[in-house]
């Protein structure tokens, strides 16, 4: 390489580390990504509920919980839905273990959020009943609304029933 090209060649790259020096920390605060925007916890306020049966898993009852409002939420301050199935119930209805997604689910406006819940099992002795509907609630600290089983009555085992995790699609609400 000829004297000049490479006299050339150093005297741009010690431009180009002064200009770094002096402008890598300005760069460096420019380049950071911006926080991420806080999303709110899905209230019940938010949401509208439906419920149905479906043909498979037999003693399984769809749940569904649309964003109604304009904002987006998620399913942080309870990652699964909390149902009383019967008006005796004392504590909520268990989640199934393994059903947790990977991440909590959130929903802009217009999107729904799906779990499955397990009503009764055919090997099991427990004695049950026979409802129409059921309550939910997406946190602990809040009253439960009442939805009515599309295509009930359905047949509940108390003992037996477990909800899944809040899902974003209903095939993997159903896979449990």
């Amino acid at each position: 390489m000829p004297k000049k090209t490479v006299k050339a060649a150093v005297a741009s790259l010690i431009a180009v580390g002064a200009l770094a020096a002096t402008a890598g920390p300005a760069l460096a605060q420019t380049a950071r990504p911006a926080a991420a925007a806080k999303v709110a916890p899905c209230t019940a306020s938010a949401l509208t509920f439906e419920a149905g049966t479906v043909n498979r898993p037999i003693n399984h009852v769809l749940l569904k919980a649309t964003n109604t409002s304009k904002k987006t939420c998620d399913f942080s301050a309870e990652t699964y839905p909390l149902l009383r199935l019967h008006k005796d119930q004392q504590a909520v209805t268990p989640v199934i273990d393994g059903s947790e997604p990977q991440a909590v689910v959130t929903l802009a406006p217009g999107e729904t959020a799906y779990a499955g819940v397990m009503l009764s099992a055919a090997d099991s002795p427990e004695k049950g009943f026979r409802t129409s509907k059921f309550g939910v609630a997406v946190s602990r600290d809040t009253t439960l609304k009442n939805v009515t089983v599309k295509g009930g009555p359905v047949y509940v085992q108390p003992g037996v029933a477990q909800v899944t995790y809040w899902q974003d699609n209903p095939a993997d609400a159903l896979v449990w």
